[in-house]
């Protein structure tokens, strides 16, 4: 027997557009419940970045069938289309980021309170406390 007589198969990952399972979606499920327990005990957020991992359509499907939606969704128009809510599982967050034709081009699960996307960043807040009392100063009748 030589090297010629070896049957070699290249294997790049799965198929695009396949709805066959490679169960990575299993492992992931796993990560995410470590994920949610440490979060759960005050940790850290955890962000577990999906776009880069080898996950076929059948992986993706299981994922959402398995985590579900819960009941706060929301679209964000910042550098981009972006689309979040959070799964059956306060805490548990899916956040896309879309493309200008509503592609996803990147998507992560994010375990914490609430995700990054959505929160409002200190600068901002400080530039609103000092021009939100412009709105009401002109109504208050001691300013008259």
């Amino acid at each position: 027997m030589s090297l010629k007589d070896i049957a070699v198969k290249l294997d790049s990952g799965p198929v695009p557009g396949s709805s066959e399972t490679t169960g990575l979606a299993v492992a992931l499920l796993r990560e995410v419940a470590d994920h949610l327990n440490t979060v759960s005990q005050g940790g850290d957020r955890q962000v577990v970045e999906l776009t880069n991992l080898p996950l076929s359509d059948g992986d993706l499907q299981l994922l959402e069938e398995k985590l579900g939606r819960g009941e706060v969704e929301a679209r964000i128009n910042a550098a981009g289309p972006t689309e979040v809510f959070e799964t059956a599982y306060p805490g548990v967050w899916w956040v896309k980021y879309l493309g200008e034709d509503d592609r996803v081009i990147t998507q992560q699960l994010e375990i914490g309170t609430v995700p990054m996307i959505l929160e409002a960043h200190r600068e901002d807040i400080q530039a609103s406390a000092r021009q939100f009392p412009s709105t009401f100063d002109e109504l208050d009748p001691k300013q008259q």
